[in-house]
C-alpha cells in the first residue's frame, strides 16, 4: 500500500503537520488558562485547578484544531518539498500531481486513526475529570458530576439532578431531604426544572413523606423551588456535546427523543464526529492542490498565511452550517456536511486545473 515514495512523502507531511499541532494547541492552551484564571478564587478554584483543567481539556482542543493544523501542515509539508524541488523530481520520474496527492490521502489514514483514538476514548474522558474538577472546585465541594448526573447539597437536602440541558433546563430532579439522624424522610421527584418568571420551579412533582408506619404521597403540577445551584455556573453544568463519544451522543439522543425533547443539536455533533476522520483527507488534498496550483511558486510564508486562512475559513464555515441548518429545519446531516463538499469541491477544481 505505501511504496517508498509514499512513506517518504507520508513522513513529511505528518511531521509538518503535528509540528504545526502542536504550536496551535499551545497557543490554544495560553488562551484558555487566560479564561479560567477569571475564575480563580470562586470556591475552591486556584491556578493549579486552572492548569489542571486546561490541560485535560486539550485532547478536546486538539479535535477542534485538527483539520486546520493538517491543512498547514501538509501545505508546510509540501512546499518544503516543492522548495528543494523534490516534486519536480518525482514528476520528472513520471509521478503525476494525483499520485502525489494520492500519497498524501494515504498520510491521513495515519492521522484518522490518531483522531478515532482521541474523540472515542481520550477526548471522552479527560474531559469528564475536566468538568467534574471543575464544578467541584468552583461550589466548594457541595456540587459534583458522577455517571448518572449532577449531585449536590444543601443544608439537610441532598440534590440529584440527570441532566442539565443548554438553555438551563433541568430534568429527572430528585431531592432528598434528611433528618437529624441522616435517614431520608421526604422525597420530591420531578420530571423538569425551568425558570419561569425569574424564578425556579419544578414540574410533574411527586412528594413522598416517610413515616414510621406509612408513606403519604402528594402529586403537584407545578411547585416553586429556591435552586441551590448558583445560576452563574449552570452554563458550566450542562452537557456539553462535543466531549462525549459517538456512543454517548447516541445513548443523550435516546433520552431526548424518549421524553420528546429536541435532539437536533445531538445529531449534528454525531454527523461531525463521523465526518471528522474523512475532513483530514479533504484538507490534505486541498494542501495539495494549492501547491500545485496557485501556490506553486510563492514563499514560504505566503502558504502557511493561506494555510491559516482555509484552515480557520472551514472551521467557521463548519460551525455556522450546522447550527444554521437546525435553525431552518434541515436535516443535521446537512448542516455537517456541506462545508465538506464545498472545500473538496474547491480541492479538486484546483487539482484538475493544476493538471
Amino acid at each position: 500500500m505505501f511504496n517508498l515514495l509514499d512513506r517518504y512523502i507520508a513522513k513529511r507531511v505528518i511531521l509538518a503537520s503535528l509540528l504545526i499541532l502542536f504550536l496551535l494547541i499551545m497557543l490554544r492552551a495560553i488562551f484558555s488558562v487566560l479564561e479560567e484564571s477569571r475564575l480563580i478564587g470562586r470556591g475552591d478554584y486556584e491556578m493549579a485547578d486552572a492548569f489542571l483543567y486546561v490541560a485535560l481539556m486539550l485532547p478536546q482542543k486538539i479535535l477542534e484544531l485538527f483539520p486546520m493544523g493538517v491543512l498547514i501542515g501538509s501545505l508546510f509539508g509540501l512546499g518544503m518539498l516543492a522548495a528543494n524541488n523534490e516534486l519536480t523530481v518525482m514528476r520528472s520520474a513520471g509521478m503525476t500531481t494525483w499520485r502525489i496527492a494520492g500519497a498524501t490521502l494515504k498520510a491521513s489514514l495515519i492521522l484518522m486513526v490518531g483522531v478515532l483514538v482521541l474523540s472515542e476514548i481520550v477526548a471522552p474522558v479527560a474531559s469528564k475529570y475536566a468538568q467534574q474538577l471543575r464544578t467541584s472546585s468552583l461550589s466548594d465541594g457541595k456540587v459534583s458530576r458522577s455517571a448518572t448526573g449532577l449531585w449536590a447539597k444543601r443544608d439537610n437536602q441532598i440534590i440529584h439532578i440527570s441532566s442539565i440541558h443548554k438553555n438551563g433546563e433541568m430534568h429527572s430532579i430528585s431531592l432528598f431531604e434528611l433528618d437529624k439522624d441522616y435517614q431520608v424522610k421526604k422525597l420530591t421527584e420531578a420530571k423538569t426544572a425551568r425558570v419561569t418568571d425569574e424564578k425556579w420551579f419544578l414540574f410533574e412533582v411527586t412528594e413522598s413523606h416517610f413515616f414510621s408506619d406509612r408513606v403519604d404521597k402528594k402529586y403537584f403540577d407545578k411547585m416553586n423551588w429556591k435552586n441551590p445551584i448558583d445560576e452563574d455556573n449552570i452554563e458550566t453544568l450542562t452537557l456539553k456535546p462535543e466531549t462525549l463519544n459517538i456512543k454517548g451522543l447516541l445513548k443523550y439522543k435516546k433520552y431526548l427523543t424518549n421524553n420528546s425533547l429536541d435532539s437536533g443539536e445531538i445529531e449534528l455533533a454525531i454527523w461531525q464526529k463521523i465526518l471528522l476522520p474523512f475532513s483530514l483527507a479533504i484538507m490534505m488534498i486541498l494542501a495539495a492542490s494549492f501547491v500545485f496550483g496557485p501556490m506553486r511558486d510563492v514563499s514560504m510564508g505566503a502558504r502557511v498565511l493561506t494555510g491559516v486562512m482555509l484552515g480557520f475559513g472551514f472551521h467557521l464555515a463548519k460551525q455556522s452550517f450546522g447550527p444554521i441548518s437546525l435553525i431552518y429545519g434541515m436535516s443535521p446531516f446537512i448542516g455537517a456536511i456541506i462545508p465538506l463538499l464545498v472545500f473538496s469541491s474547491l480541492a479538486i477544481w484546483l487539482m484538475r486545473k493544476s493538471g
